[in-house]
């Protein structure tokens, strides 16, 4: 191989991890309480403006009645899924296929994922997405999307707390 190959693809396997460090951040890991919590709620995520918001607007809605730990998704390969009565996976989706390595560590090892509701960012929010046995809610990060996608991870969350 030619230096100059060696360079372009040298260059090529910065910028693209330059592009995926900027497309993703770490957010901020807290722990909600409720006084008389009806369940114990996880959300592992990756941070985006359009994230952080659905993130915050799940938090609004449930923190009155329910515990809430938040930590970066690619904490979940260290999560105890029976600690949790609802978990919430906010993932991007790379490349229409590739999901983040942890979350699909974390599916596997699952017994059962009839608690897991999982929303993939992507490019192309009409795909359906699944891994593991869990189907994904899919979004495009359109701040237009942004109430459509709260309804429908409540719709879910909902149902797992009641127990259907």
């Amino acid at each position: 191989m030619s230096i100059r190959s060696e360079q372009s693809i040298s260059t090529l396997v910065i910028v693209a991890l330059a592009f995926l460090v900027s497309c993703t951040r770490n957010v901020k890991e807290v722990q909600f309480t409720a006084e008389n919590a009806k369940f114990n709620l996880i959300i592992a995520s990756d941070s985006s403006d359009f994230k952080d918001e659905i993130r915050n607007r799940i938090i609004d809605k449930y923190s009155n009645n329910g515990n809430i730990d938040v930590v970066n998704i690619d904490k979940l390969e260290n999560i105890k899924p029976e600690d949790y009565d609802v978990i919430l996976i906010i993932d991007t989706c790379i490349g229409c296929e590739d999901f983040n390595w942890s979350m699909k560590s974390f599916l596997d090892r699952l017994e059962d994922n009839n608690n897991v509701v999982v929303l993939m960012t992507t490019g192309y929010s009409h795909h359906e997405y699944s891994y593991g046995g869990v189907d994904a809610i899919t979004a495009a990060s359109r701040i237009a999307n942004e109430e459509e996608i709260v309804t429908r991870l409540s719709e879910e969350i909902d149902r797992i707390i009641a127990g259907e």
